[in-house]
């Protein structure tokens, strides 16, 4: 199995019969509007279908713009199907799913637990919106925040777990996890979202201590959407993970591949 940061949460996961795109979201810079254009929009369309691990904009936007046409089919919960409908995304191709399912996409098995959503501590939101960008932009930000409102993910996360028979890959949407689910251990490898605090290092080792994986990889600590997101150096916690868990730790590249 090999995998593709694309940015976000954005992943693509491919064997020699399937790819997979997962949370497949573009970014939206600064300066380029919101409903920009995909330059790299080829690389999403090699998808053959679709995982989504909750609704959120970031992570759902540009579903109907990559795979509105042709028959890529998209799995995702009950609330961000409802969303893709209402954005014309056709429902004869959105499969709903839910914690505790399992099903095979190809050579993939894919399970999946309940998750849940890093919880936003107020010293980060302070910051957020008194940033110099966010002052500057007061039009963008304003817009940014009725989309994460439109774009509901209702407490439906998913956690996945998704194995070629070798290997596997764990995939956290968010930097949270449910107190109350029984997690698998041991993993091969787990997607870590770095995102979403402003004690990132002390809040992110419990969830890497308590999944116990073989090896951490980084995603989502890029600046996707300022300015309400911000570029997070991945440094400290990429030292800190091996130091005081013994676990191997880094951060994915954009666009690089990784044979996993």
């Amino acid at each position: 199995m090999k995998l593709i940061w694309l940015g976000t949460a954005a992943l693509l996961l491919q064997t020699d019969d399937i790819t997979v795109a997962v949370d497949p979201f573009p970014g939206l810079p600064l300066d380029e509007p919101i409903d920009r254009q995909i330059p790299d929009r080829a690389l999403f369309e090699r998808a053959d279908c679709v995982l989504v691990t909750h609704g959120h904009f970031d992570h759902i936007q540009f579903i109907p713009a990559l795979y509105g046409e042709g028959d890529c089919p998209v799995y995702a919960t009950e609330t961000p199907c409802r969303t893709l409908e209402s954005k014309g995304f056709p429902n004869h191709r959105l499969h709903r799913i839910a914690p505790g399912d399992a099903f095979d996409l190809g050579s993939l098995h894919i399970r999946m637990w309940q998750g849940r959503h890093c919880h936003f501590d107020f010293p980060l939101v302070v910051r957020t919106l008194g940033s110099p960008r966010a002052l500057t932009h007061p039009a963008r930000l304003a817009r940014l925040l009725k989309l994460n409102k439109e774009y509901d993910e209702a407490g439906e996360i998913l956690f996945y777990e998704v194995t070629d028979g070798t290997c596997r890959l764990q995939i956290m949407g968010s930097l949270g996890l449910d107190d109350a689910t029984d997690y698998p251990t041991g993993a091969d490898w787990l997607i870590l979202p770095y995102q979403g605090r402003s004690d990132l290092v002390d809040y992110a080792l419990p969830l890497v201590e308590r999944l116990a994986p073989k090896a951490v990889l980084l995603d989502h600590y890029d600046d996707a959407f300022p300015p309400m997101s911000s570029a997070i150096d991945p440094a400290p916690v990429v030292s800190a993970i091996p130091q005081r868990l013994g676990i191997p730790c880094r951060a994915l590249q954009k666009y690089e591949t990784v044979e996993l």
